[in-house]
Parts: structure tokens; C-alpha cells; sequence
């Protein structure tokens, strides 16, 4: 099972794909292989068959929409906590205009440095490095205000102090919430379930002996775009479904 895990998180999308796909096919052979092996059934064992394959398909399809409900509220989220580190370092750099001088906007511009550092995570650089890198601009951030706020009116000190707290912790929460992916088991028995019921459908098509080929090779593939989907959805890092930068990209933009 861990073998699995590893190749449908790290995996190629398209190579996960066309394995699936390639497997839910081999397995309906398998079905269809097993029913030659049995005795050919009489009309009453047809239709329950085919009850069984449509309560069968169901299932998964349920399976599948409580999992892709399961990724999307993830995507969701980190959508939501990228608007919240925007809001946040704007506040932060808001407020340390006000305690800091004309002259002196030292603060400002370690804020602004911080935050190109964070763009990182928008261009494709690795999250490892762009977090190591944050918390480098994180002390600068933190070591400027301390130096700000001994020359700032008391009443300004607590705010910023407040804003500054807050940018950091949605820094936190964003690296918190891109390792919060779907449970391993659940994948593994979403693809475990997909290739069980290729099985039955492979079983019970056959008792007509027809192959039906073309119908069966176009729900595993409708299957197969919906798993790939959900692990697209899965994949914060690496994905080809990305969270959207921009409200970072226009909090960078107003510190002009």
C-alpha cells in the first residue's frame, strides 16, 4: 500500500492516469475471465447481477464525490489563507508607515522584502527553500521593529507589533495547510474500489457474450479523469490546479 500511496502522490498526473485506466482494463478482463469459468446464468441471476453492478457504481460514485468534496474544501482553504497573508501584510505595512518616520520607513521596506520573498511560492520555487528564505526575512522584519518602535508614539507600538504577529501566523497557517492533503487510506481505497468494480462490470457485461469494449473503455475513462482530478486538487506543490496568487501580487503592487 505504501508503494501506491507514493506513486499516486508523487506521481506524473498523466502516468497515473494511464495507469489507472490501463488497470480498471485489465481487471474487467479479469471479470470477464472469471464469468467464462462459471455457469452461464439464467435470467433471474442476470438481473440481480445487474442490480449488483448498479449498486456497485453507485458506491463508487459516492466514494468519489465525498472524496473530490474532500480536496476542493482543502483547495478552498488555501485559497482563503492566501487572501488572509495578503490582508495581513498589507495591514502590516499600513501600520508601520505610521510608526515609523518619513525618513525613516525602514520597516516598509523589510515588509516589502518579505513579501517578495513569499511571491516565491507563486513561481514555481521550491517550498522548501522559499521557507527557509521566510524565515531569514521574518528576523529582519522582526529585529527592524524592534529598532521602529523605540522611536514610535506608545500608542502605535501595540498595533504594529498586533499586524506584524499577524503576517507571520498566516505564513504558519499557509505551510500548515499545503501539508494537509487527503489521508493516504483514502486514496488507497478510492483506487482499490475503482478496480473492484471494473471487475464486476467486466463479470457481469460478459454473461451476454459481447465484449462491450467501447462502453466500458468510456466509463474507465470518466473514472479515470475524476480520480486524476482529485489528486490534481491534492497536490498544492506540484499540481496543474494552482491556488491563485494574485491578492500577493496586488498587496506587493500598493507598496509603491
Amino acid at each position: 500500500m505504501g508503494q501506491i500511496d507514493g506513486f499516486l502522490a508523487r506521481g506524473q498526473l498523466w502516468l497515473v492516469g494511464l495507469a489507472l485506466f490501463l488497470v480498471m482494463l485489465l481487471s474487467a478482463q479479469g471479470g470477464a475471465a472469471l464469468r467464462k469459468r462459471l455457469a452461464r446464468p439464467t435470467g433471474d441471476a442476470e438481473a440481480a447481477e445487474g442490480y449488483l453492478l448498479s449498486a456497485t457504481l453507485a458506491l463508487l460514485g459516492l466514494l468519489i464525490a465525498f472524496t473530490f468534496s474532500l480536496a476542493i474544501s482543502r483547495f478552498d482553504a488555501r485559497r482563503q489563507l492566501v487572501v488572509n497573508e495578503a490582508n495581513a501584510i498589507g495591514t502590516a505595512w499600513l501600520r508601520a508607515g505610521l510608526a515609523s518616520s518619513p525618513q525613516d520607513d525602514a520597516l516598509q521596506r523589510a515588509i516589502a522584502r518579505y513579501t517578495d520573498v513569499r511571491l516565491g511560492l507563486s513561481r514555481g520555487r521550491d517550498p522548501g527553500e522559499v521557507e527557509r528564505e521566510t524565515a531569514a526575512a521574518q528576523k529582519a522584519v522582526w529585529d527592524t521593529l524592534g529598532q521602529t518602535i523605540a522611536k514610535a508614539p506608545p500608542a502605535l507600538v501595540n498595533s504594529t507589533v498586533i499586524a506584524v504577529n499577524e503576517m507571520f501566523d498566516a505564513a504558519s497557517s499557509r505551510k500548515a495547510e499545503r501539508s494537509a492533503i487527503i489521508p493516504a487510506r483514502v486514496l488507497e481505497l478510492l483506487v482499490l474500489y475503482a478496480l473492484l468494480s471494473a471487475a464486476i462490470v467486466g463479470y457481469v457485461l460478459s454473461a451476454s457474450g459481447r465484449r462491450h469494449l467501447v462502453v466500458t473503455s468510456i466509463l474507465f475513462l470518466l473514472l479515470t479523469l475524476a480520480i486524476t482530478l482529485i489528486l490534481d486538487l491534492d497536490r498544492p506543490r506540484r499540481g496543474s490546479i494552482l491556488v491563485p496568487q494574485q491578492p500577493m501580487l496586488d498587496a506587493r503592487m500598493s507598496m509603491q
